[in-house]
């Protein structure tokens, strides 16, 4: 079967009109040349004509599609609705417009309730009557296809949204004297930010903060293998920089071009309550009981780079109560409406702070509600994604 892209395109060029083939199949000789000739008149059209049904199938099957096909539903080796039934079953996209003589009209109709665009009777193929019905069929059809395919693309959308979001942590970890939460809001269905919290089994958690370059369907597919890559890498590796580099190795065959990932990963042991970091291309911030903001440097270049690059731990803090270690991709920063002053960091501490005796979880989602409300009425541009570690 052929596919739409078999169809001959159309110009954009100013002054060119556009042709439009027809396929006839017609059984009848001067009931075929009235339609050819109405057609070559008006001289939109290109025509062939097939003088049975089993010729017209096997025409259909080689070489370019037309853009419509009239047909006889009374022909030599077929008869009644079966006549179009056989067409539109092989060929379901083509457009048909039904030829038919006054006591079939019943029938014609009939076709058009299985799928046919038009009928026309056959009394009145002297007339424009046929023209205008072709042309109606084909922009009709064409309507169709197009929404047919926009109604594909979207639940194709939909399913890769629900894959995601079964990636991301169902609930929050519980971990003694921490309180741990992650929230995300894509710009499109899907998106090219995610977290993760990796539970080690023995007291201690990772923690992953990562941003894919750019959002949308090709980023959100980035996600789900550098997600995987990493939760592997953290069941084989104690030390952070070996992980990191074994990971960024993988991330660095599955992305191309300028496609990199920053992310931040921590490791989490709550009996020390200490918290060991490396960063690619990624900041974190420690927030005091005070307010004061304290930024938790990485070295590391974004993963997806450089395969030989060697990453190194970059860091190790003691929480101290009240303490909040803030995780965040740079679309809640740099969110703004209609270009506006950007939501900024300081912003975005301030907002912490001032909600530090609420959970994690609250902290998180107040934080990207924040950023929706600091755009209204536009929509954010990029992914948010926010991970608040709290020491109770």
């Amino acid at each position: 079967m052929h596919s739409e892209a078999n169809r001959p395109g159309i110009s954009d060029e100013v002054g060119v009109v556009e042709t439009y083939s027809i396929l006839i199949i017609e059984d009848s000789d001067v009931d075929a040349m009235i339609v050819q000739t109405q057609l070559l008149r008006d001289g939109r059209f290109a025509v062939e004509r097939a003088g049975s049904l089993r010729e017209g199938i096997g025409r259909l099957h080689v070489g370019t599609l037309p853009d419509a096909i009239t047909l006889d539903l009374s022909l030599s080796d077929s008869s009644g609705l079966v006549t179009f039934e056989k067409i539109h079953e092989r060929f379901p996209n083509e457009p048909v417009v039904i030829l038919t003589s006054e006591d079939e009209e019943s029938l014609a109709v009939e076709a058009m309730r299985s799928g046919a665009q038009d009928y026309v009777q056959k009394s009145a193929l002297s007339g424009p009557v046929l023209v205008r019905s072709l042309l109606y069929a084909i922009e009709r059809n064409r309507r169709r296809l197009v929404q047919q395919r926009q109604r594909a693309v979207e639940r194709e959308l939909e399913f890769a949204k629900e894959i995601q979001q079964h990636l991301l942590p169902h609930a929050s970890p519980d971990i003694a004297e921490l309180d741990v939460a992650g929230r995300t809001a894509g710009a499109e269905s899907t998106s090219g930010d995610f977290f993760d919290f990796i539970d080690h089994n023995d007291g201690k958690w990772d923690v992953v903060l990562a941003d894919v370059c750019g959002h949308g369907i090709g980023p959100a597919m980035i996600t789900v293998g550098t997600r995987r890559l990493l939760r592997s890498c953290a069941e084989l590796y104690e030390d952070l920089g070996d992980l990191m580099t074994i990971a960024n190795r993988g991330i660095c065959e599955d992305t191309f071009q300028s496609l990199f990932i920053t992310l931040f990963f921590v490791r989490l042991d709550p009996r020390q309550m200490r918290l060991e970091f490396v960063g690619a291309g990624h900041p974190a911030f420690l927030i005091d009981a005070e307010g004061a903001v304290n930024e938790l440097e990485t070295e590391g270049i974004p993963t997806g780079v450089d395969p030989e690059y060697r990453y190194r731990v970059d860091g190790s803090i003691e929480l101290d109560a009240g303490e909040i270690v803030l995780l965040m991709t740079d679309g809640v920063w740099e969110a703004s409406a209609d270009q506006s002053q950007p939501f900024g960091k300081q912003r975005a501490f301030e907002l912490v702070h001032r909600l530090r005796d609420r959970s994690a979880e609250e902290i998180a989602s107040c934080l990207i509600d924040a950023v929706k409300a600091y755009c209204h009425p536009n929509p954010i541009q990029d992914d948010l994604t926010a991970v608040v570690i709290k020491s109770r």
